[in-house]
């Protein structure tokens, strides 16, 4: 790697990402800079992405982080460890020697951001993270330099590539989950351990991330609600086609102002949404992400979200910021002191699918403790293609019902009771539509 001046960046892990990285900053020169790779950080050189580089450049290989940490010529360490052990002590290790840090390691950010990126401050070092949302699409610059983040009055996207493409399949394939899910895997879109993924978890990181660019606050992660998309099954998406409806996993965060008092809803869920709202029409492993100004027209970024290269190009893309301008970005601003809202409060319509055995008085039995707890029945609908014989020769019924809105925390009374009857086969699977 030839060098044209002493900006060199040094790459901790090479798996996936760390080699798109690798890949950029060798096969073109990073703008007028001069960025130049100097070492890579990998403890087993041998394996996976890393082992093709380590066959073409062996001598950029170090096996310990001081090597690293004391050589002058490099002036970033881009993070692509992964998790929030050995990371995140590596991270505070290296502001404090006077590195700035690369990342897109959403999991630390989200769980430690407030203490990396005031410890980024206080050695006064940049601590850049757009690869960490949305891959390629410039979302997490645009939050900082663009928008006046202080009218942002409400976010919703789809921030998970995985989930988006078998979400897509199964609606225009009509693939069963465990299917798509395999196909996924074998097509790279999914990891072997896809749990991050289909329980939720990397889209509510990525939504903790702009809830504190917008807001200026840290939220953690285990206070925004979750769903992922594992229970979802054919059939919610044949009901949901004929009420015009796409189901797609939803990181939302939308500001309330109630009594007085500044709320944040915030959660990710599978939702409906209607044929005609943007989100819906992303397909495959797009992400995409719309924002509501207070005087704004609503705005829409698309693009890719994952994958080697488009993650790799927005990490270069803040290596190259940091060549411009060593001086680090301040902090977002907190004008105001935002309260979580308690996800039970939330309104949606809702759309119940029940899997129950056959038998006489089963919707009398549920319209009964539903009106028991104030809520009314808006539709119900039964799909024969999806009686089938079960156990004991018992004919199992799916079907659906959907309510007229009401609040969370009413709705789970209800189904705490519904879920006990005997007929029930699996709990009830819920769907939400905003209002």
């Amino acid at each position: 790697m030839s060098k044209t001046n002493h900006f060199g960046i040094a790459i901790a892990g090479l798996g996936t990402v760390g080699s798109g990285v690798a890949k950029i900053l060798s096969d073109h020169q990073v703008g007028d800079h001069g960025l130049f790779l100097k070492s890579i950080l990998e403890r087993d050189p041998e394996k996976g992405p890393a082992r093709e580089w380590f066959q073409k450049i062996p001598e950029a290989f170090v096996n310990d982080q001081e090597s690293i940490l004391q050589d002058p010529e490099i002036k970033v360490i881009v993070e692509t460890i992964g998790g929030t052990g050995f990371a995140r002590e590596f991270t505070l290790e290296a502001l404090k020697r006077g590195k700035h840090v690369v990342t897109a390691n959403k999991d630390l950010i989200a769980t430690h951001g407030a203490e990396l990126c005031a410890k980024s401050q206080s050695c006064n070092r940049h601590y850049l993270f757009e690869a960490a949302v949305a891959g390629a699409i410039p979302v997490l610059s645009l939050l900082r330099e663009y928008f006046q983040t202080r009218d942002i009055l409400e976010l919703e996207g789809i921030l998970n590539g995985t989930t988006n493409y078998i979400l897509s399949e199964m609606e225009t394939r009509s693939l069963g989950f465990e299917e798509t899910l395999k196909q996924a895997q074998e097509l790279g879109f999914a990891e072997q351990d896809p749990t991050n993924d289909i329980k939720g978890y990397d889209a509510r990181y990525k939504l903790v991330i702009l809830a504190y660019l917008i807001c200026g606050q840290w939220i953690s992660p285990s206070e925004i609600y979750l769903e992922g998309i594992d229970r979802l099954e054919l059939p919610d998406f044949e009901y949901a086609s004929r009420m015009g409806r796409s189901i797609k996993l939803i990181a939302r965060m939308r500001r309330v102002e109630e009594k007085g008092n500044n709320y944040l809803q915030a959660f990710v869920l599978p939702m409906m949404l209607p044929r005609e709202n943007v989100l819906s029409k992303i397909d495959g492993s797009t992400n995409a992400l719309s924002l509501k100004g207070r005087f704004s027209e609503d705005i829409s970024l698309i693009g890719k979200g994952a994958g080697s290269l488009p993650t790799a190009s927005a990490i270069v893309s803040d290596l190259n910021r940091v060549a411009r301008n060593e001086k680090p970005i301040p902090l977002p601003s907190n004008t105001e002191l935002f309260q979580l809202m308690p996800f039970n409060e939330s309104f949606f319509r809702h759309t119940l699918r029940f899997e129950v055995y056959d038998e006489p008085g089963i919707v009398g039995m549920i319209g009964k403790i539903l009106a028991e707890s104030g809520i009314n029945i808006y539709a119900l609908e039964q799909l024969p293609q999806y009686h089938r014989i079960g156990d004991a020769e018992r004919e199992r019924v799916i079907f659906t019902i959907t309510l007229e809105p009401c609040s969370e925390g009413v709705l789970w009374e209800a189904l705490d009771k519904i879920n006990l009857a005997s007929f029930m086969i699996q709990p009830v699977n819920v769907l939400r539509e905003s209002l």
